[in-house]
This record gives structure tokens, sequence and C-alpha cells, in this order.
């Protein structure tokens, strides 16, 4: 867990899903009146620092900072994006390296519950954490593997389907479905677990969009697609 308490975890995972389409200037805007030691980039190369998980970064940062369960998930969406915490003695900085900048266009505001049970929320957020460290392509193969209605995008082929967020799509499932555990949500006899949930909501936090494919073709089925 990123925190002990359960219920923080769920606010953690509900401002990242919220805020998860924002640009990385505007996190690291409103965190430098928090942790702007932590954001300084020239310590960042500093050939004495190794790096770090997120999870340790973290806890590293509750000791010496007041971080807000906001600043907390701001702090993870950076870092889903390709910051890295880096530490050295009892000094912990949050650097940019090889970071992605994605480019959001506007969508529909919503916000999926992710069920209303806060064991399921902290299951997801661990699993965040758990992939934060793999790239894009392997997050992809994985969860098209793993979801029968997502599909590998055939390059060449032209897709002329409605967009939809990620966030927009678990919405969809969990109105058409239900949580029958704290480990599956039910949908069209497919069983959407809470690491298949964070996974999508990093490849969100990314950049990563559904085009749907026209039902003429293949009914409801999605491919991912970066704009």
């Amino acid at each position: 867990m990123v925190l002990r308490e359960k219920d923080a975890n769920a606010q953690i995972l509900r401002n990242f899903i919220d805020f998860s389409t924002k640009s990385n200037q505007f996190f690291l805007t409103n965190l430098s009146q928090v942790i702007s030691d932590a954001l300084d980039q020239i310590e960042c190369s500093g050939e004495a620092l190794r790096k770090i998980s997120a999870r340790e970064g973290v806890e590293l940062l509750l000791r010496n900072y007041r971080l807000s369960n906001l600043e907390i998930a701001y702090i993870l969406i950076l870092t889903t994006r390709g910051y890295r915490f880096r530490v050295v003695t009892e000094r912990v900085f949050l650097c940019e390296e090889k970071a992605i900048f994605p480019d959001f266009e506007r969508l529909p505001p919503l916000r999926p519950k992710l069920s209303d049970n806060f064991e399921t929320k902290t299951a997801v957020l661990d699993a965040i954490l758990e992939c934060q460290e793999k790239d894009s392509d392997e997050l992809l193969t994985t969860i098209v593997r793993s979801i029968p209605e997502l599909l590998e995008k055939v390059y060449g082929l032209l897709y002329t389907g409605k967009y939809l967020s990620i966030n927009e799509w678990i919405q969809i499932k969990e109105d058409e479905g239900e949580w029958i555990s704290e480990e599956i949500l039910r949908c069209d006899n497919n069983n959407i677990k809470p690491w298949m949930l964070a996974n999508l909501l990093v490849l969100q936090a990314r950049g990563w969009y559904f085009q749907e494919i026209p039902e003429k073709f293949k009914g409801s089925d999605y491919v991912f697609i970066k704009k």
C-alpha cells in the first residue's frame, strides 16, 4: 500500500483517476509549492544518487514534507510518466528521466468509481505502483491478451470509430457489469481484475485512448490509440 489507511489510498486513487489527463507542468507547478527542494533537477545529476521505487520515494518524502493525498496522486502520475526518485543519504529527489509529456484532447470528464470497496481500490493503487516501471508496449500487449474486446491495432488499416477515454470505457463496464467480489468486475462474461484496471489507468496517464471499431465490422471492440 502507499499509505496504511485504506480510505487514504482510495482518495489517492480517486485523484489519480481524476487528474490523469493534466500536463506534467500542472503537477510540477503545484508540487513546487510543497516539495521544491525535492524537484531540484541540478541535484538529480549527482553521481552518488541511487534510484528507488515510487513507493519508497513517497515514504521518504512523507518524513520531510506534509503531503496531501492529492499531492501524492500528482507525484504518482509523474512517476507513471517517467519521473524517478533518486536518493543520497537522507535526501530524496524526484527527477525527470526520459519522461513522457502526453498531449490530451478534451473528452467528457467521466470518473469511474472502481467499486465502493476500499480493498478493491487499494488493490488497484498497489497494481499501479507495480507496473510503473513497465513500458507502454508491454502493458498494451498484456492487457490486449487479457480482455477480449480490446484488440491489437493493425497498422495501415484506417479506423473510423469514435474516440473515448479509458475512464469512459471503465465507467461503461461498471455500469453494465457488477463487482462480484473484491477482485472481479464481471461484465459480458469477462472478469476484469484490479491489475487490469491499473494497467489501463497507467496507459491513460501516458496519453492513450480507445477507438471504437464500427459495429458492422467487429461489434463493440476497441483498439488503443495515442494522439
